[in-house]
């Protein structure tokens, strides 16, 4: 989760690509009728708070839920690869559930497969901070995992949970793809050695990751794409730089995209400004403060209406169909009928 506004701009629905974006908010006033009309296949949706606890974490699967009952001709709950498939033939959006931190769980793992039952599919074990099971990235300890989070690492491989390391401690990071049997990912994480960042990943973590298989998704969250010196907004060609820089590290199968983005209003009294960002005040400085103004998105690929804009920038730099394919949603499809259990 990073600071976000609302998005709303159509893309064109006739597009070929199966676009699965690792990472979005969607905040409570979102027209969930139109949620279809984004060329969005599938979001991989922040269900509830990185801090909540688990009554909230239950009330929030409740009403995701609800929403799919409600407008199922715009939306379904994604519990399988194949459900992603569908909602591509059927003209629908895919909402799959996902958990920014462990904190709903305290010390209960049990609690872990009710939650994969309701349709938690991909979680973050802590969201920058320290929790029970590891450290975030901003934990100057870097303690790594906890025996409690060393024992989720085996849980979520028995149920089929996709393990997502953004926001997570280096250390932690290290631990969990080292122990993990499983396919890990980050969905919303940028190359360190493009922006150093508490919130971006070294290459050691990178090829880590892809060796387990798994999938690096860049963000074009503007803090992320800062690079050392800049005070003017970054670019969709900093952001494509990102994935081409995965791409020469560890290959094309092993790149996807995780906006970040939001659809409705950011609220106020945001929960993730200051502190809780890892990222310097330059770019509010220099930039944009505001979490609900496109500034705050690289230029050119700051609303979903501008996918096509990144499939343009890509082919410009020699990526052919069938690779552009793979970095939309390809990949992730892989990960996900290798790692979720029917």
């Amino acid at each position: 989760m990073q600071d976000s506004e609302h998005k709303g701009t159509h893309s064109d629905l006739s597009q070929p690509y199966i676009f699965i974006d690792s990472c979005v908010q969607i905040w409570p006033d979102t027209d969930f009728r139109r949620l279809n009309a984004c060329g969005c296949t599938a979001y991989a949706v922040t269900a509830w708070d990185p801090h909540a606890g688990a009554e909230t974490a239950l009330k929030e699967t409740a009403n995701w839920q609800r929403i799919a009952r409600q407008y199922p001709e715009s939306t379904r709950i994604v519990y399988s690869a194949e459900d992603i498939v569908g909602a591509k033939r059927n003209g629908q959006a895919g909402l799959i559930l996902t958990t920014q931190g462990g904190t709903f769980l305290g010390h209960s793992l049990d609690l872990l497969e009710m939650f994969y039952k309701m349709g938690l599919r991909i979680m973050i074990p802590s969201y920058n901070d320290r929790n029970a099971l590891c450290d975030g990235c901003l934990e100057p300890t870097d303690a790594g995992l906890s025996r409690l989070g060393r024992k989720w690492v085996k849980e979520c491989n028995r149920l089929g949970i996709l393990i997502d390391l953004s926001h997570v401690g280096r250390k932690a990071s290290f631990e969990i793809m080292e122990r993990s049997e499983s396919t890990v990912v980050f969905t919303h994480s940028n190359p360190n050695a493009l922006v150093e960042n508490a919130r971006n990943v070294t290459d050691e973590q990178i090829k880590l990751c892809a060796e387990t298989g798994g999938i690096i998704a860049p963000t074009n969250w503007g803090p992320l794409n800062l690079r050392a010196g800049m005070k003017t907004r970054p670019t969709l060609e900093h952001y494509a730089d990102a994935i081409d820089y995965i791409v020469d590290l560890v290959g094309i199968d092993h790149v996807g995209i995780g906006t970040d983005m939001s659809h409705g209003t950011y609220p106020d009294g945001d929960l993730v400004r200051g502190h809780a960002t890892g990222v310097s005040d330059i770019y509010g400085t220099y930039i944009e403060a505001s979490p609900r103004s496109r500034l705050r998105y690289v230029e050119g690929f700051d609303d979903y209406g501008q996918l096509l804009n990144l499939v343009a920038a890509l082919k410009r730099r020699g990526y052919s169909e069938e690779a552009v394919k793979k970095v939309l949603g390809g990949n992730y499809l892989r990960v996900f009928r290798s790692v979720w259990r029917s």
